[in-house]
């Protein structure tokens, strides 16, 4: 074993010292968060509107919808027959020591009918990137992780689009193990790379063919650190002529997450008034009709408290809307998270062994084209140190 465990000893201490004393703040703010929650509920919206605006660009809330705050809503029915899909993927980022330059993005797929006693559709797509383009920007720099990430993201989104034209005007629910506002465009936002604004075209493309199949598209995040919801409150707990784009920043219930506050508020089954996120990257899907909005739900399931991002197409619809809620407690009941997304992420995970054979293909590639396979002498005395040998000095 090359970690020292017994060097790490008197911080696992600290670290449970730590989170015992953040547990011990947490259950004293969150009697007054939720009091903030409730007299915050009560402002004027236009009041509210306008603290938002004065909070400045860089602020990143919510803003609240038409539903009450403190509105607790259970789930409606479901149609006898409807279909679930959920796409997940993973990736191998490019090596520089590898025998040859390439990166790969996989995306595994479930589609499940219910009501119909057939069985559901697994599918695994796999993509290979080797082309110069594919793996360099157009300052020439070698792509990164962030990049790959954004791939995948694009990849999981088209796989969605492209399993709900199989069910025109069906009641069907497309789901992503993640939010929908694309996260490199999220990181990158300010840089504007064109690589990134290409990416965001693609996946906005991909939105816009799912909201044409009539499919309620919704983006599930187990144990949320969302605190969008919060931020709105705090906001809210300032005089409007105090706010200002720093004031708007403070945080004043640092310990909390929006799900603390409505664990108490939401029985299981039930979601949570509907809210907009708030954000210049979300400005830009509301240009293209698919604005972000966010609500909380009791999944029924341990008391777990999700959160699920829709686009503005959904949230405005009845029926779509209808579709996400009792759809995905349904596909929860088994594992506290939607099914199709669980074999999803079976389906589209790449394992140390599946790496290795893939490393092995392409070596034979290489040797067919008389090119010798060579990885860089770093790579492999890290798979000497790997195997946990020992050598002598």
């Amino acid at each position: 074993m090359s970690l020292d465990l017994a060097r790490l000893l008197s911080q696992v201490d600290q670290l449970g010292a730590e989170t015992a004393q953040r547990q011990v703040e947490r259950a004293a703010a969150l009697p007054k968060a939720q009091a903030a929650l409730h007299q915050a509920a009560g402002l004027d919206p236009s009041a509210i509107q306008q603290r938002i605006e004065r909070a400045g660009d860089r602020w990143r809330g919510a803003s609240p919808g038409s539903e009450a705050w403190q509105i607790s809503l259970p789930a409606p029915p479901l149609p006898p027959r409807w279909h679930a899909i959920g796409a997940d993927g993973s990736q191998v980022y490019p090596d520089r020591h590898a025998a040859a330059q390439f990166c790969l993005v996989n995306v595994g797929s479930l589609c499940l009918t219910h009501g119909s006693g057939e069985a559901p559709v697994a599918s695994s797509r796999p993509r290979l990137l080797f082309r110069q383009d594919e793996l360099t920007t157009t300052q020439g720099e070698a792509v990164d992780a962030a990049l790959v990430n954004g791939m995948r993201d694009v990849a999981e989104m088209t796989e969605l689009a492209d399993l709900a034209e199989r069910f025109p005007a069906e009641p069907t629910l497309a789901l992503l193990d993640n939010g929908l506002l694309l996260w490199l465009a999220l990181q990158e936002f300010e840089r504007r790379a064109p690589e990134v604004d290409a990416l965001l075209k693609h996946y906005l493309g991909q939105m816009d063919r799912l909201r044409r199949t009539q499919a309620a598209l919704a983006g599930v995040i187990d144990r949320p650190r969302g605190t969008n919801l919060l931020r709105l409150v705090e906001l809210c707990m300032l005089p409007p002529e105090q706010v200002n784009p720093e004031s708007a920043r403070l945080r004043r219930f640092p310990n909390l997450v929006d799900r603390d506050l409505l664990e108490t508020l939401l029985p299981p089954g039930h979601r949570s008034a509907m809210f907009q996120v708030v954000s210049p990257l979300n400005a830009a899907f509301e240009a293209r009709g698919h604005g972000v909005h966010f609500f909380y739900l009791n999944t029924g399931y341990d008391g777990q408290i999700a959160r699920v991002e829709v686009p503005a197409w959904v949230a405005e619809d009845a029926d779509r809307l209808s579709c996400v809620h009792a759809g995905i407690l349904e596909e929860c009941r088994l594992t506290g998270i939607p099914y199709v997304l669980v074999r999803a992420h079976e389906l589209a995970v790449v394992t140390q062994h599946d790496r290795s054979a893939l490393e092995s293909l392409i070596a034979g590639a290489l040797l067919r084209q008389g090119i010798e396979p060579r990885i860089s002498q770093k790579s492999t005395t890290k798979r000497w140190t790997a195997s946990r040998r020992r050598h002598r000095l």
